[in-house]
């Protein structure tokens, strides 16, 4: 059995007129990789602080640590000293082991806690810091910038820097605030495959859907102050979620039919105040007493109609653009469609930012035309919180000095357009500065799309939106008939929005791919490996005698032939429909409209899952022959 590393009974806390936990339970056990979800401002990041002791539970909280419970963290916004070295900044990680060393070095031989710190200086291999740490900066590729200040790093290399420093120490317990935010995919996929292998109890703040599939051994789910555990993927989570709240309207439903069937008779017999009828009284009131299920209001994202496009819009011909010598852009040519959705990716600094400067004519190309159809209207927003200020409050923000805002041809007051974004009274007084992640994140969507337009160029606009935002933000550039130009590192969300990806590979090549990621993804597989076959120096051909006899390698047969052509269609298909049924499950009213239905729809998603995996199989079988 696993040992308990934190356990919270009847936990409770509230922050004003808020209720973060309402006597709840929760725990996370060594091995465990727990990813926490729930909407913004819920408690999530509170947690965090009640494990690491910076914050204190109400009274009758029961917490239980392990003792001695190491945890180091990840936060959202972490800190580096700027002045300092790589080296320098992850050292301060190993700093209790360091203490440890100390202390053994001074105690007595032959005392029990020497022998203890013996045992735990071997466990954790931290005889020699200097060793430990040269290790950990080669397992995160940080070696070749040792000794580089971290005021000249990258975003993403500052958050590498930072999990460096986090695990260096091997804590009991690593916790981890949104640590894929502003990573590239490349970045992220490393973290995955280093979170994957390392041996450690990790619980995780995250609303990135492919890494929670691919790291989380659980999901625990914060809602309304209660905490819902949920084992399996995400998708095996949004079912089980629809199959509870479902379960929870039935007897809701019931509730109120036994109190309508009951009140008539409570308010005017008689009898109902004799001592005989007491325990139906009793029974009456424990029923009425009881609170009806509580649910989220869905955020309503309303984005303008558009101003019509005509039949071109962007094109790019032949663009070209280096800095220092170095190209970013080389001889790109590409037309955006009327109603294309186009994903960008690639690494960060690859040059992604620079495309999208000459396309909004911010930056000019070194060669090369940018052609502006006069239709066309760009509605941009940056990475989030830089198009917010932060001295002003939210209602000020939104409104520019106007008591209404224009949604197209519909008017609406300020104060109405900011509830459809989640926002209360006392929320829209605030100033920007004292808002969380979440609320910044949903205030910028709600002033950008309030601009209209018919050309949107979003940059990274999922970061720090919760999961059920991230879906209605999905849904609502899925049936956008503008063009969509979208820049962003989240996998998952791109393969539910984009018709088309733009990837940066490198030295200023970009290439189109129709359809979405992962197919993209394949695509660039591909190229990669043609490159390397291609690399691969001739060698001159060796006679060797041919032995007596040798036996003619198999060739495909008519069928087989025909079967492998075919194979790349049938896959799309089998995904295409791992997709329908995947958003089925992500729509905001799947329990409404599909909730009888979740064993069968699972049952369906996992078979469809199986196709798939069967389809590549035959294929990588095919093509070997």
């Amino acid at each position: 059995m696993p040992e308990v590393l934190f356990a919270a009974e009847n936990l409770s806390l509230s922050i004003g007129r808020q209720v973060l936990y309402d006597q709840t339970e929760f725990s996370i056990s060594a091995g465990e990789k727990v990813a926490l979800v729930g909407r913004n401002g819920c408690g999530k990041s509170t947690l965090l602080d009640l494990i690491s002791g910076r914050e204190q539970p109400g009274e009758d909280s029961r917490l239980t640590r392990m003792r001695n419970l190491r945890c180091a963290e990840l936060p959202q916004d972490f800190e580096l000293d700027e002045s300092r070295t790589v080296a320098e900044n992850v050292r301060d990680g190993v700093s209790y082991l360091c203490s440890q060393l100390e202390k053994y070095e001074h105690l007595p031989a032959n005392s029990p806690e020497h022998t203890e710190l013996e045992h735990f200086l071997t466990l954790h291999d931290a005889w020699v810091p200097e060793v430990k740490l040269a290790s950990t900066l080669d397992k995160l590729h940080l070696s070749g910038i040792s000794d580089k200040l971290c005021g000249q790093l990258s975003g993403g290399e500052k958050r590498r820097v930072a999990l460096a420093r986090a695990v260096i120490s091997e804590p009991d317990l690593l916790l981890l605030d949104e640590p894929t935010n502003h990573l590239d995919v490349a970045t992220i996929e490393w973290i995955e495959e280093f979170l994957k292998s390392a041996s450690l109890t990790a619980l995780l703040v995250t609303h990135d859907r492919y890494f929670l599939d691919r790291i989380a051994t659980r999901i625990v789910e914060l809602d309304h102050g209660k905490f819902y555990s949920y084992p399996g993927s995400y998708a095996c989570f949004l079912a089980a979620k629809a199959d509870r709240e479902l379960k929870e309207d039935i007897f809701e439903a019931k509730r109120q039919h036994f109190l309508r069937s009951e009140i008539e008779w409570v308010r005017r017999s008689p009898k109902a105040r004799l001592k005989r009828n007491m325990g139906r009284m009793k029974r009456f009131e424990e029923i009425s007493a009881i609170a009806k299920p509580l649910r989220d209001s869905e955020m309503e994202l309303l984005i303008p109609s558009p101003p019509r496009l005509g039949n071109k819009t962007v094109e790019l011909k032949n663009i070209s653009k280096s800095f220092a010598g170095v190209p970013v852009i080389k001889d790109f040519s590409f037309e955006f469609a009327p109603g294309a959705r186009i994903g960008v990716v690639g690494r960060n600094g690859v040059g992604k930012s620079t495309l999208v400067n000459i396309i909004t004519g911010k930056l000019s190309a070194d060669s090369g035309s940018c052609e502006v159809a006069p239709t066309v209207q760009f509605n941009i927003i940056d990475q989030i919180r830089t198009v917010l200020d932060g001295e002003k409050s939210v209602a000020e923000e939104i409104s520019e000095g106007l008591e209404h805002v224009y949604l197209g041809t519909e008017k609406v007051t300020v104060w109405t357009y900011l509830k459809r974004f989640l926002f209360e009274d006392e929320r829209i007084r605030t100033r920007i500065k004292y808002l969380s992640g979440g609320e910044k994140a949903r205030l910028a969507l709600a002033k950008v799309l309030k601009r209209g337009g018919n050309f949107l160029i979003l940059d990274e606009p999922t970061n720090d939106l919760d999961l059920s935002s991230l879906r209605l933000l999905e849904e609502a550039l899925a049936s956008y008939p503008g063009c969509v130009l979208l820049v962003s590192h989240d996998r998952y969300f791109l393969n539910r929005v984009c018709t088309g990806v733009l990837s940066f590979d490198g030295g200023g090549e970009i290439f189109y791919t129709p359809g979405d990621y992962d197919y993209a993804v394949e695509k660039r597989k591909e190229r990669e490996n043609a490159r390397l076959e291609a690399e691969v120096p001739v060698k001159k051909p060796v006679t060797v005698p041919e032995p007596e006899k040798k036996d003619k390698p198999r060739k495909l047969t008519w069928k087989e032939q025909r079967e492998l052509e075919g194979m790349e269609e049938a896959i799309l298909a089998a995904e295409a429909a791992v997709a329908e049924l995947e958003a089925i499950f992500s729509s905001p009213d799947f329990y409404a409209r599909y909730g009888s239905q979740s064993g069968e729809l699972q049952g369906k998603l996992e078979r469809a899952k199986e196709e798939v995996a069967r389809l590549y199989s035959r294929w990588e079988e095919l093509s070997e022959i």
